[in-house]
């Protein structure tokens, strides 16, 4: 029997946090992801932290429903699977090579790949330094899951592929996320046993970054602050390539564990509270119950920001944009705190930083056919599927 071509580009993009585990479905027309399922499953606390499975047997069920979910309505089994991963289960940074060529001939395809296997030592060698500052382990491996280039130069000037150009000053810019084996492998096999075809594993900030290079927000220099379940990442982008990130390890999570704490509640009772909180359908006498249970953390969490962003290695200033994503980024005390807070006085801004949120209708070229993905959270897996197109783009 002939296979269906429509069937061919269909695809499952997983989302796996400490709250929940995220599924959608999609279909690719060669311009148009249409989201054409979707599926969530919330997780018990501690299966998952910081992006690491702790509990294999509770998360593959998970996984399963999920994807049960995201299917239910679709003819014929899809399982080929993208997963994105977030901040504190990775580590990017870019690394710019400068070679001085013997010619000014055109540039061959054994240059090109001396070169970019001197980029990924160097890179490399980069990543397992920082991660050694984080771990304290000499030890630690990583494994490449994410490659794009930056830039490439051949006498100062950009150009878009490197062979068969003339010249002997060559530069490239390169940006590379890491993450390390043993937990590659364990999603690997956690993906095996639900069943699934995995297609790729990709950073979820380079991911969205890429899609904020593209109408209608076309942005060039810009900081990404994503506050996560239980983590915020922070990505730092010049001409639309990712310099750096860093993680911080205190998200949505955390601040729910504050009123949680404070109010004496379960986290789901605290969860529906912070979403009506969010909605501003409170009373006047419940919101400043809440606003004062919140205060303490998300300051702790703007000192930290403050002190993640005095650390980053490798950026002079930083660029004005600052663009807000992530669940946390929906409660609305967190943006008022990075605009009242001093903390951007001791940071190297070019200018005073100007901050905005990131929504869905900000990436034009995924449309949800089902009429069901109504919030924001959802972003970094919608996100997810233009690596889809990195992969098949040109086969379609």
């Amino acid at each position: 029997m002939e296979k269906n071509s429509s069937d061919e580009n269909k695809f499952l993009s997983v989302n796996i946090n400490a709250r929940d585990i995220r599924c959608l479905a999609f279909y690719f027309d060669g311009d148009i992801f249409k989201i054409i399922g979707s599926g969530k499953v919330g997780l018990p606390e501690n299966a998952v932290r910081n992006g690491i499975v702790f509990d294999k047997n509770i998360v593959t069920e998970a996984l399963k429903d999920a994807i049960e979910k995201a299917s239910r309505d679709l003819s014929g089994k899809v399982n080929r699977v993208i997963v994105g991963l977030d901040g504190g289960e990775t580590l990017g940074l870019a690394t710019t090579i400068r070679l001085k060529r013997p010619t000014k001939g055109p540039i061959q395809k054994e240059e090109i790949a001396e070169l970019y296997s001197k980029i990924m030592e160097a890179s490399y060698i980069q990543a397992h330094n920082k991660a050694m500052q984080i771990t304290g382990n000499p030890e630690t491996e990583l494994e490449v899951i994410t490659t794009s280039e930056i830039y490439l130069k051949v006498e100062g000037q950009r150009v878009d592929t490197l062979e068969g150009q003339h010249g002997e000053n060559v530069e490239a810019c390169v940006y590379n996320a890491f993450a390390p084996p043993h937990h590659i492998k364990n999603l690997q096999s956690l993906i095996k046993r639900a069943g699934l075809n995995l297609i790729a594993l990709g950073s979820q900030m380079y991911t969205l970054i890429e899609w904020l290079k593209l109408p209608p927000k076309e942005l060039g220099d810009f900081v990404v602050i994503s506050v996560a379940e239980d983590s915020t990442d922070v990505g730092v982008v010049f001409g639309g390539g990712i310099i750096s990130t860093k993680t911080l390890n205190i998200g949505y999570l955390h601040f729910v564990e504050s009123v949680k704490t404070k109010m004496g509640l379960s986290i789901n009772e605290v969860e529906n509270i912070i979403n009506t909180y969010n909605l501003g359908n409170l009373t006047t006498s419940e919101t400043a119950v809440v606003k004062n249970c919140l205060s303490e953390t998300i300051k702790i969490w703007v000192s930290g920001l403050k002190l993640l962003f005095e650390d980053f290695s490798g950026v002079k200033t930083f660029p004005q944009k600052i663009c807000l994503v992530g669940l946390g980024s929906q409660i609305p005390d967190v943006l008022e705190a990075m605009k009242k807070e001093e903390w951007t006085k001791t940071v190297p801004f070019k200018v005073p930083p100007e901050f905005s949120k990131i929504s869905l209708s900000d990436i034009q070229k995924v449309v949800d056919s089902t009429d069901s993905i109504k919030t924001d959270d959802w972003l970094y897996i919608c996100a997810a599927s233009i690596i889809y197109k990195e992969i098949y783009g040109s086969q379609i």
